[in-house]
């Protein structure tokens, strides 16, 4: 599948540094609200119900180039793993084409009432399973797959 539209806006005053950068954990942030959204859309045809809703257990970030303040900003998302809990996502934040940052994360899913981990139900699978292949320049650093132990 393609890179798809999952968050716009424009490079704001507040994530400015003192040296007038893009504070590196706005980057971060920023994802995060794309991350918010591919979710949305997986819950959008559930039914009322257990509210299920999805942690980030871990991220890779990195820097490609300067955002600029006033800068318009797309991210655009693919989904590179899936399983019965677990989501791998990668955003790539652009501006005029350009990417300025990747920011991958792997994802579970949670349930807040009973406080733990928690399998999709048949809509949030469904969703993640028509995303099919992520696109051939779609380069993870983070993997959904069991690390195995070293002891």
């Amino acid at each position: 599948m393609a890179w798809i539209k999952t968050w716009e806006g424009a490079v704001d005053k507040e994530w400015l540094d003192k040296l007038d950068h893009v504070n590196f954990l706005t980057y971060q942030r920023i994802a995060d609200l794309a991350s918010i959204e591919v979710w949305r859309r997986a819950k959008r045809d559930c039914a009322s119900g257990q509210d299920l809703q999805f942690v980030m257990t871990e991220t890779y970030v990195r820097y490609v180039r300067e955002l600029r303040l006033g800068a318009s900003i797309d991210i655009r998302t693919t989904l590179i793993a899936a399983d019965t809990k677990r989501f791998h996502l990668l955003h790539r934040i652009e501006s005029a084409g350009d990417v300025a940052c990747t920011v991958e994360t792997l994802n579970l899913c949670f349930d807040p009432a009973s406080r733990r981990v928690a399998l999709f139900n048949a809509p949030i699978s469904s969703y993640f399973a028509a995303w099919g292949t992520p696109p051939a320049d779609a380069i993870p650093q983070l993997s959904i797959s069991r690390k195995t132990s070293h002891g």
